[in-house]
């Protein structure tokens, strides 16, 4: 009867750990970096994005020229309507210079 309770409490701690996400990807899931988008004459927006490495797509026609990103524990990838992608965030000096300017279609972010 104890090797039964024994085998079983086993295989139940061995289900939970399976089961429990690692600390890591809950930290991934619950931290974001703040990017602000700028344009010419002032105009400029700003968006909360995960660091979990989604693609998360942007809906403003505004042409971009400069980006700068936030906290310095992340990295970010901002792909552009023309093709460019422009990475910000971490030891890169801001802002991250969009050539040429155009608007922001989508970004990706990550801890690092």
């Amino acid at each position: 009867m104890k090797a039964f309770t024994i085998s079983a409490a086993v295989a139940l701690l061995a289900i939970i750990a399976q089961a429990a996400p690692s600390p890591a990807r809950v930290d991934a899931r619950q931290y974001s970096a703040t990017i602000t988008f700028s344009g010419a004459d002032g105009a400029g927006y700003t968006l909360m994005i995960p660091a979990d490495g989604t693609v998360i797509s942007i809906d403003n026609s505004l042409s971009v020229s400069r980006i700068t990103c936030g906290p310095p524990s992340v990295l970010c990838y901002i792909y552009g309507l023309h093709g460019s992608v422009t990475t910000c965030g971490d030891a890169l000096p801001p802002p991250a210079v969009v050539g040429p300017p155009q608007p922001a279609v989508s970004v990706a972010c990550h801890i690092i």
